[in-house]
C-alpha cells in the first residue's frame, strides 16, 4: 500500500523520533549503573523534550503541512532526540564498553544538536507562532539578529574541544576543534546564546499581549503555549538543582499535552486516544516519582539514617503522584471515577437554580464539564430542536432518556470526547444517573413553557378578539348612529316647521346619541388606541414625540427604527403592548425625570426591542411604582421581560422585549 504524500513527513518524523527515543532508553538500561547518572543530569530533559516536540511536530504537519510551526517543532524534536542518542551511544562505545559499537566518532559530533533543539523551541516557535509566520514586517530585523546569533552559537559550540567527557576521567576530542583558545570562543557563544534568547523572550511577550485581543478559544491555546515556553526557559536559566530541572520540563511537557489534547493547539483536532494519552501522562508522572526518588537517594549515600530519610521522602513523593494521578484523570475523563461526588454536585447546582429559564443550562453546563465532554444537549419531548446545547455537535452522539412519573419529558444528547468512538460503560451509568436527576428538572422547565405557551395564546386570542370588536363598532355601530344622528337633526327641521312643541324632544334624543356615539368612540380607543391604525407602531409614537416637543418646557423626544428589510406587521397584541410600554416610559421621562433628552428606539430581530433613555436624574420618581409595574406585566403577559435601569446622574434607561412568535 502505498503512503499519501502529505502523510510522508509526519510518519518519517514520528517514527525516527521514536526510534531515537527507543535506542536512548535502551543504552541507558544497557550502561549498568548509567541511570542514576542519566535522570541527574540533563539527557533526560533532552529526551523528553525530544520526544514530546517530535510527536506535536508530527501532528501539526499531518494536519497542516504547509505550516512551518510543523517543521520547527520536528526538527526540534529530531534535534533534541538525537543529541540525547548520541551522548548516549558515544558514552557506551568509549567508555563503558570500548570498541563495543562502531562509528562512535561519527555520533559524537551529533551531541551538541541540544543547541539547536533548544533555540527552534525558545526562539523559532515564539518568533512564527501561531500559524507559521512572522506577525509582521516589524519582526524582520529580529528574526535576523535571532538568526545570526543562533548560526554563530551553534556553529561556536560545534568547534568547540572536549565534546564528551568520561565518567573515568577519559574525553573524547571534537575533530572539528578550530584552532582557537576554547575561552573566548565560548564567551562568543555564550553572548551569541543570549541574544537570540532575548529575540525569543521578547516574542514570547508579544504573544502574550496579543491574548488580550484573541478570541477566547484562541486564549486558551495561546495560554498553554506560553507555559510551556515558559517552563523550559525556567528550567534552563535558573539555579535550580537536577529534580527541579527535570520537573520543569516534564510540567512543560505536560502544558503542551494539555494544550494539544483540550484545546486543539496548533488547530490540531486530536485522533490520539484518549487512553494513550492517559497512559503517557501517568509514565511521565511515574518516571518522575522515580526519577525523585532516585536522585534523593544518591544525593544521601549509604547508611540507615539516609535510608530512613529517603524511604519518608518516597511516601510523601508517593502522595504527590496520587495527587498528579487524580489531576490527570480528571483532565481527560472528568469526575466519572468519583459518581458520589459528580451527582451530589449536580444536585447542588440544580438546587441552587432558582430561575426557571436557567435549569436547562444548568443540566447540560454540568454534565460537559463533569465528564469533559464536547457536545451536550438536552431536547424537550415534541420539539425538533434542542432547547439548550453547549459545544459544537459531533457524530456519534448518544441520547439519554429523560423521563418523570414514567412518560418521556425529554433527552440528554452527548457526544463523545475527541479521540474516543463511543462512551464508556463508566461514563453510560453516570449519564444514566443524571438523566433520571434531570428528569424532574426537564418536567419542570416543560411545564412552565406549557403555561407560557398557553397564556400567550390566551392574550392573543384576546387581544385579536378585542381588534375585531373595535372594528365592528367602528364600522358597524359607529356609522349608524351617526345616521341616527343625521335622522334626528332632518327630523327636527321638520318639527320646527310643522309642530314646534315636538322639537325638545328631538334635541333630546339627537344629544343622546351623540353621546352613544362619544361612548363608541372611547370604547374602540381602549380596545386598540387608535393611532395604531394610522401608520403603525413607530408612527404612532413620532406623533406622540411631535406633542411632547411642542411643549416649550418638556424635553426633546426623538424615535429611531431599526427594522431592516422586514415588511411591517406585528400581532396586535405585541403591538398594543409596545404602545403602551413606550408611551408609558415616554410620559415618566418627560413629567418626572427633568431630562434634556429622550430617545425612543425601536428594533426587530428575533424580538421586538423597545429602549427609551433620557437623560435626566436617574432617580426613580415615588409616583414610577405603579407605571412601572403596569409595563412588565404587559411584557411578562407576552412572554417577555421588561426592565428599568437607573442611574444617579446618568438618567433611566426602559428596556422591553416583546417575542413575536409565541415561544
Amino acid at each position: 500500500m502505498r503512503l499519501r504524500r502529505p502523510l510522508v513527513a509526519p510518519a518519517v518524523v514520528a517514527g525516527v523520533t521514536v526510534m531515537l527515543s527507543t535506542m536512548t532508553l535502551w543504552g541507558v538500561w544497557s550502561s549498568h549503573g548509567r541511570l542514576a547518572s542519566f535522570l541527574s543530569g540533563n539527557q533526560a530533559n533532552t529526551w523528553v523534550a525530544g520526544l514530546a516536540f517530535g510527536v506535536v511536530g508530527a501532528l501539526v504537519l499531518r494536519r497542516q503541512p504547509a505550516n512551518r510551526l510543523g517543521w520547527v517543532l520536528g526538527a526540534a524534536g529530531l534535534c533534541a532526540a538525537a543529541s540525547s542518542t548520541a551522548a548516549e551511544y558515544v558514552t557506551y562505545t568509549l567508555f563503558t564498553r570500548p570498541g563495543a559499537l562502531p562509528g562512535a566518532g561519527v555520533a559524537a559530533l551529533a551531541v551538541w544538536l541540544w543547541l539547536p533543539a533548544f533555540l527552534l523551541m525558545v526562539v523559532a516557535l515564539p518568533l512564527l507562532f501561531p500559524d507559521g509566520r512572522l506577525r509582521s514586517p516589524g519582526w524582520r530585523a529580529p528574526a535576523a539578529v535571532a538568526l545570526t546569533s543562533g548560526t554563530v552559537a551553534i556553529v561556536g559550540i560545534a568547534t568547540v574541544d572536549q565534546v564528551v567527557a568520561g565518567e573515568t576521567g577519559g574525553a573524547y576530542h571534537n575533530p572539528l576543534d578550530l584552532p582557537l583558545p576554547d575561552g573566548p570562543q565560548l564567551t562568543v557563544v555564550l553572548v551569541a546564546f543570549f541574544v537570540a534568547v532575548a529575540v525569543g523572550a521578547v516574542a514570547v511577550v508579544a504573544v502574550v499581549l496579543g491574548m488580550r485581543r484573541a478570541e477566547p478559544a484562541r486564549r486558551r491555546q495561546d495560554a498553554w503555549f506560553v507555559a510551556a515556553l515558559a517552563l523550559i526557559l525556567t528550567a534552563t536559566q535558573g539555579p535550580w538543582s537536577d529534580v527541579v530541572t527535570f520537573a520543569l520540563h516534564v510540567a512543560a511537557v505536560a502544558a503542551l499535552t494539555v494544550g494539544v489534547v483540550r484545546h486543539q493547539l496548533f488547530d490540531i483536532e486530536t485522533v490520539l486516544s484518549r487512553a494513550l494519552v492517559y497512559a503517557l501522562l501517568t509514565g511521565v508522572a511515574l518516571a518522575a516519582y522515580l526519577l525523585a526518588a532516585a536522585a534523593l537517594g544518591a544525593n544521601l549515600g549509604p547508611g540507615v539514617g539516609p535510608a530512613l530519610v529517603a524511604a519518608v521522602a518516597a511516601l510523601l513523593l508517593a502522595g504527590v503522584r496520587h495527587r498528579v494521578q487524580l489531576a490527570v484523570e480528571r483532565l481527560l475523563y472528568g469526575r466519572r471515577d468519583d459518581p458520589l461526588a459528580a451527582l451530589t454536585s449536580f444536585g447542588e447546582r440544580l438546587a441552587q437554580t432558582m430561575d426557571v429559564d436557567a435549569v436547562l443550562p444548568a443540566v447540560v453546563d454540568t454534565v460537559r464539564a463533569t465528564l469533559r465532554l464536547p457536545y451536550a444537549a438536552v431536547r424537550l419531548t415534541a420539539e425538533a430542536t434542542p432547547a439548550y446545547t453547549a459545544g459544537e455537535p459531533i457524530a456519534g452522539t448518544v441520547e439519554f432518556p429523560l423521563t418523570y412519573s414514567g412518560e418521556p419529558v425529554g433527552v440528554l444528547i452527548v457526544g463523545p470526547r475527541r479521540g474516543e468512538q463511543d462512551l464508556s460503560p463508566a461514563d453510560r451509568r453516570l449519564l444514566e444517573a443524571f438523566a433520571r436527576q434531570a428528569g424532574v428538572a426537564a418536567h419542570g422547565v416543560r411545564v412552565t413553557r406549557d403555561l407560557r405557551r398557553s397564556r400567550e395564546r390566551v392574550i392573543m386570542a384576546r387581544e385579536e378578539e378585542r381588534l375585531r370588536i373595535r372594528r365592528e363598532l367602528h364600522d358597524g355601530m359607529g356609522p349608524a348612529l351617526a345616521g341616527i344622528t343625521l335622522g334626528l337633526e332632518t327630523a327636527a327641521r321638520r318639527a320646527h316647521r310643522d309642530g314646534p312643541e315636538a322639537g325638545p324632544l328631538l334635541a333630546e334624543l339627537r344629544e343622546q346619541c351623540a353621546a352613544c356615539v362619544e361612548e363608541v368612540r372611547r370604547i374602540v380607543a381602549d380596545l386598540r388606541p387608535p393611532t395604531l391604525d394610522q401608520g403603525g407602531l413607530v408612527d404612532a409614537l413620532r406623533r406622540h414625540a411631535e406633542v411632547f416637543n411642542a411643549a416649550t418646557t418638556a424635553p426633546t423626544v426623538l424615535v429611531e427604527e431599526d427594522l431592516p428589510g422586514r415588511p411591517y406587521g406585528l400581532p396586535a397584541a405585541v403591538e398594543v403592548a409596545a404602545y403602551r410600554i413606550a408611551l408609558e416610559a415616554m410620559t415618566n421621562a418627560v413629567r418626572h425625570a427633568g431630562a434634556r433628552t429622550c430617545r425612543v428606539s425601536v428594533s426587530q430581530h428575533d424580538a421586538l426591542l423597545i429602549t427609551v433613555w433620557d437623560d435626566g436624574s436617574g432617580v426613580a420618581p415615588a409616583a414610577f411604582g405603579v407605571g412601572l409595574a403596569s409595563m412588565r406585566e404587559r411584557a411578562e403577559e407576552l412572554g417577555g421581560r421588561c426592565t428599568v435601569t437607573f442611574r444617579q446622574g446618568q438618567g433611566t434607561q426602559v428596556e422591553a422585549v416583546l417575542p413575536v412568535v409565541a415561544s
